[in-house]
């Protein structure tokens, strides 16, 4: 007996969920937020610009996102793009910075 929150392997609803999967960072001009943060910027763009300035940042957003996903893919080399997530150092705090050089 299933109570419904199993998913089964053979399709299903496992492959619905692969397609409405949301990326856990959004790159935002460089930054890498949280989608509760990229929430939180969206909101204060619109807030702050109105829908017009909404719609710009959305597009410029948008051209930035495809310029960096084509320069990357066309690089030749290490690809930041991988399967639709960015891959990559994402500093996170003051211990992710590189050590400072010892000696003078």
């Amino acid at each position: 007996i299933k109570d419904g929150d199993e998913s089964d392997s053979s399709g299903g609803e496992g492959g619905r969920r692969r397609w409405c999967r949301l990326p856990q960072t959004v790159d935002t001009f460089g930054f890498h937020l949280n989608l509760k943060h990229f929430a939180l910027v969206m909101l204060f763009v619109s807030m702050t610009m109105g829908s017009v300035g909404f719609v710009l940042f959305s597009c410029f957003l948008s051209i930035y996102t495809l310029n960096q996903r084509r320069s990357s893919s066309s690089g030749g080399g290490s690809s930041r793009w991988k399967d639709g997530k960015v891959s990559g150092a994402n500093i996170k705090g003051v211990g992710d910075l590189p050590k400072a050089p010892k000696g003078g």
